[in-house]
């Protein structure tokens, strides 16, 4: 539990290159998350590429975070390969592999940010430009990586007051 804790949105990293061995790791992570009917249907881009940066920082204000990066991975979707056409899992799918990948690089010592590409239409539309994605290949988020400036203190946001009982409204008190 500890790597969860640690986990922070970091959006300053040193000039240390992250190795492909690092980001294959990464991405192994994230495709040790679950997925609708195991449909497994991520794509992951590993973007080193400066002007797609800046390119996706001229569409996101908090992207900035890419000003000092040493790699980013764009998850996306084949929607092809998704088994209920239409449903949307492969947004939890996405989601659920970026959650693995943020924790597995912070237990490896490196710091993340998780930035939103879907639903933003000017951003969907910037890294499908920006990094060829066929039709059909929808890009959930953009998650950078580094190694962080500084250390963060491990940060506790249990609020029991969102937590109820068999109904909404019903104090849990545990």
């Amino acid at each position: 539990m500890d790597t969860i804790f640690k986990r922070r949105s970091v959006r300053k990293y040193t000039d240390a290159v992250v190795s492909d061995e690092q980001i294959k790791q990464i991405i192994k992570a994230g495709m040790a998350a679950p997925s609708a009917k195991n449909s497994q249907e991520w794509i992951f881009i590993v973007i080193r590429d400066k002007e797609i940066y800046n390119a996706f920082m001229s569409v996101h204000p908090n992207a900035f975070s890419l000003n000092t990066a040493s790699a980013a991975i764009l998850v996306c979707a084949d929607l092809s390969k998704e088994k209920e056409p239409g449903q949307g899992w492969w947004i939890q799918d996405c989601s659920a592999a970026i959650e693995n990948m943020l924790l597995e690089a912070t237990s490896m010592g490196l710091g993340t940010l998780w930035m939103g590409v879907h639903p933003k239409e000017d951003r969907i539309a910037c890294m499908k430009a920006a990094c060829k994605l066929p039709e059909g290949i929808e890009p959930l988020g953009l998650v950078s990586i580094g190694e962080q400036t500084k250390e963060y203190a491990p940060i506790d946001r249990y609020m029991e007051e969102h937590i109820y009982l068999d109904a909404y409204g019903t104090k849990w008190d545990k």
